[in-house]
């Protein structure tokens, strides 16, 4: 008899064969939801996936992807890049029909720091900054309210939100669920929200599901991934793999109207990806295709 579960990874692994395959007219932009339309978050890349990587690489493996927007990290574009650099970094993504949605994670521990990220974002053109606001304790590092109202200020003056990255139970001080830092922003300006990475929220005994229902209105990125368990020793597995409910997941986010970023955080076999990458995609972009509001 053929379940739910094995259905889906046996479509995952026809979908993911097909992303591998794929291939993407330079400069053109695959056909996305529109901004604004019912359910039209669409599927990206977090940049800390090819840390391993450069640039031309990342994009290459992009392109066979078929996925066309990328989380900027700053291993792939520094914070001190010139306009020069960053044109030429746009015009890189572009020939591989990419686009640069947003930057970050970028941590946050000064009035210097939180100046240099908002500088940046506005050269690089993006309109959202995902962040982590802190202040040093001790060899650790803690959540910063005196960063956050900092971050306030500024996402007043450039008009781009800030999403919080969430850090699960291997951080017990910097953010490690939604709730920890929905409790410290419900009062700021509503451009400050989450960046949710569902796969630490469930690690730290949450269910993603319920945050996404609940925050909704906060939730401005989120990082996808799956995990083997609802707690600290859960690890990084393919989608299809793990132990989150990502059919209950796309649900709720066409439940509630996301009209973000899916950014695939993948953190398993970082030397060689790929493989494991296209995996991913596939089985997502099946479950987004079979869950319709």
């Amino acid at each position: 008899m053929i379940n739910r579960r094995t259905f889906l990874r046996g479509a995952a692994a026809i979908a993911a064969a097909s992303a591998t395959s794929a291939t993407l007219t330079p400069g053109r932009a695959q056909a996305e939801p529109a901004a604004g339309s019912a359910g039209s978050f669409r599927l990206g890349m977090a940049g800390f996936t090819f840390a391993k990587f450069k640039l031309d690489p990342t994009l290459e493996m992009l392109q066979k992807l078929d996925v066309h927007y990328l989380c900027i990290k700053d291993f792939h574009l520094a914070l001190n890049s010139t306009e020069e650099e960053i044109k030429a970094f746009h015009e890189k993504c572009r020939s591989h029909g990419v686009e640069g949605y947003g930057v970050g994670p970028i941590y946050m521990g000064s009035a210097e720091e939180v100046d240099k990220a908002f500088a940046y974002a506005k050269r690089v053109g993006v309109k959202i900054v995902v962040g982590v606001p802190f202040k040093k304790v001790g060899n650790g590092r803690a959540a910063s309210t005196e960063i956050l109202k900092l971050v306030n200020d500024k996402v007043q003056e450039y008009d781009v939100k800030y999403a919080i990255h969430n850090h699960g139970p291997d951080m017990p001080d910097l953010f490690p669920c939604a709730e920890s830092i929905m409790s410290v922003i419900s009062s700021l300006d509503r451009r400050i929200g989450l960046c949710l990475d569902i796969g630490h929220e469930y690690r730290d005994g949450k269910d993603p599901v319920k945050t996404v229902e609940q925050y909704a209105a906060r939730v401005h990125d989120i990082h996808l991934k799956n995990v083997t368990a609802a707690n600290k020793s859960g690890r990084g597995v393919e989608l299809p793999r793990g132990a989150i409910d990502l059919v209950a997941f796309v649900r709720t986010l066409r439940k509630v109207d996301y009209q973000g970023m899916c950014s695939l955080e993948y953190e398993k076999d970082m030397d060689a990806p790929l493989t494991g990458i296209a995996e991913c995609v596939g089985y997502f972009r099946g479950v987004m295709d079979a869950v319709r509001a």
